[in-house]
């Protein structure tokens, strides 16, 4: 017997506390879900593929990303996002709504001319209202390939899309 002498009392403490812990155990409440990007039209893989060039041998922080900013870039109340990348476009995705984005990045102008871009910054560098974006680019050989970016939102366009020049 495990409960015995005077530590008999706790057995019932004991068996209450199993129970309660095996209900609360059963119970699946989650505090995130999982949306699928067909759902949230959300496409953005930031995926790096070696080669003789680019390879963590040559590249020692080849695998330190990119970065996500977040701001309401075409000023509706809700929060959107931009994707920088590195082998891949940067993308900006507007938010439409419960968790459903359009991608913009081409109309909005705001791709990343190709750099390898790792880090990005949202801030309303001109105090005009409209979130502008600033990107750190980084590791290319080339002195003008690693210049940063600040693209500087212009408002809305005919179709409601924020523009960036």
């Amino acid at each position: 017997m495990i409960f015995s002498g005077s530590s008999y009392s706790f057995r019932p403490l004991f068996l209450l506390f199993l129970i309660v812990l095996s209900l609360s155990c059963s119970r699946e409440e989650f505090l995130f879900h999982k949306i699928s990007s067909s759902r949230s039209g959300i496409h953005f893989n930031n995926q790096i593929i070696e080669n003789d060039s680019i390879n963590q041998l040559d590249v020692e922080n080849i695998y330190n990303g990119g970065g996500v900013g977040i701001g309401d870039f075409n000023n509706d109340g809700l929060p959107d996002i931009f994707f920088s990348g590195n082998l891949v476009s940067c993308k900006l995705y507007l938010n439409r709504g419960k968790f459903r984005f359009r991608d913009i990045t081409d109309e909005a102008q705001v791709n990343g001319e190709g750099r390898w871009c790792r880090g990005v910054a949202v801030v309303d560098i001109n105090s005009d209202g409209w979130q502008d974006i600033y990107i750190c680019a980084t590791l290319r050989k080339k002195p003008e390939e690693r210049i940063n970016m600040l693209y500087v939102n212009q408002g809305l366009n005919k179709n409601s899309t924020p523009v960036f020049k």
